[in-house]
C-alpha cells in the first residue's frame, strides 16, 4: 500500500510533536507538525483552600475529571498540601472522560467511573445527572477551556451546584514561528491533510489565522484538504468551529490517527479534487 504517498500531512501536535512527524514519515508522507499550543499551570491556592474546605464539611458529592493532565496537577497540589486528604477522597465519586484521567487516578490509589463512549460532554453531564441528587455539590476539573455553557446551564437547572476549577490554560506557544509558517502555507494551498488530536489545536490555528489577517484563506484551504480526528470529542469542537471532518480514529489513539488518515485520506482528497474539476469544468 501506498498510503499517504507523499502528500503534504500538516498536523498541530505540541506535546508529541516528534513522534507525530515520525509517524507520518513512516507512513509515506511529508510532515510539517506545526505545535499550536501550550499548557499553562493556574494558581490553584484559592480553589485548593475552598476545595479542602468543603472537603471537611462533607458538601462534596462527585469531582468530573475532564483532563488527565488537570486531575494529576490538582491531585498533586492537594496532596502537597496534607496527604491525608487522599484518605478522605477514597469514598468520593469521581467520574472521567476517558482512560488518561482514569489513569491519573489510579496514580494516586484512587478510582473512578468511565463515563460511556465517546467521552464528550454530553456524556459527562448524564453521568453527573445521574450520579447527584437535587442539591448536590460537584467539582469539574477543567481540560484548558471552560465548560460548554449548555452544560452548566443543563447541571443547574437540575439543581446542582457546580463548581468549575481551571487547573490551566492552553496558550499559544512561546515559539509561534512555526505555527504562523503553517497558517501561511495553508492560506496558499500547501497542504493536503490536517490531522487534528484536540479541538484546541484548531481553535488555536483559527486564532493565529485570525491574527495574521488570513483567517477566511485558511477556512477557504481547509475545505479543500481531508481533515482527520483524533474522536468524537475532537470532532465535536471542529464542528463548533465551522469545519468538517472527513475521517475519525477509532479507537481514538495517535498512532490509529495517523494509521487512519494513510488509508483512507488519499482516495478521499483524490475524489474530492476530481469533483471539484468536473464542476469547474461544467
Amino acid at each position: 500500500m501506498d498510503w499517504f504517498g507523499g502528500l503534504s500531512v500538516l498536523s498541530l501536535e505540541s506535546r508529541r510533536s516528534e513522534e507525530m512527524a515520525s509517524l507520518i514519515d513512516k507512513y509515506g508522507g511529508r510532515a510539517t507538525v506545526a505545535p499550536s499550543m501550550r499548557e499553562q499551570k493556574l494558581d490553584l491556592s484559592a480553589p485548593l483552600a475552598q476545595f479542602e474546605r468543603d472537603l471537611a464539611a462533607g458538601n462534596l458529592h462527585a469531582v468530573a475529571c475532564m483532563t488527565g493532565v488537570g486531575t494529576r496537577l490538582f491531585l498533586r497540589d492537594l496532596v502537597a498540601r496534607d496527604p491525608r486528604h487522599l484518605d478522605a477522597l477514597k469514598d468520593m465519586a469521581f467520574l472521567t472522560r476517558g482512560s488518561k484521567p482514569m489513569q491519573a487516578l489510579k496514580s494516586f490509589g484512587l478510582t473512578g467511573t468511565s463515563v460511556p463512549r465517546p467521552h464528550t460532554w454530553h456524556e459527562v453531564q448524564d453521568q453527573l445527572l445521574a450520579t447527584l441528587q437535587p442539591g448536590q455539590h460537584a467539582v469539574l476539573l477543567e481540560y484548558g477551556d471552560p465548560p460548554p455553557v449548555p452544560m452548566l446551564r443543563t447541571l443547574h437547572a437540575a439543581d446542582l451546584q457546580i463548581t468549575s476549577v481551571p487547573v490551566y490554560r492552553c496558550m499559544f506557544p512561546q515559539d509561534t514561528l512555526p505555527l504562523a509558517r503553517a497558517v501561511r502555507e495553508t492560506a496558499l494551498g500547501t497542504h493536503d491533510l490536517l490531522l487534528l488530536s484536540s479541538g484546541t489545536q484548531l481553535l488555536h490555528f483559527l486564532k493565529f489565522a485570525q491574527r495574521l489577517r488570513l483567517e477566511d484563506e485558511v477556512r477557504a484551504a481547509i475545505r479543500r484538504m481531508v481533515v482527520v480526528s483524533i474522536g468524537p470529542a475532537c470532532s465535536e469542537s471542529a464542528s463548533d468551529l465551522g469545519i468538517r471532518i472527513d475521517l475519525e480514529a477509532n479507537p481514538h489513539k495517535m498512532g490509529i490517527l495517523v494509521r487512519t488518515a494513510a488509508e483512507h485520506g488519499p482516495a478521499l482528497l483524490r475524489s474530492r479534487l476530481e469533483r471539484a474539476r468536473l464542476e469547474k469544468a461544467g
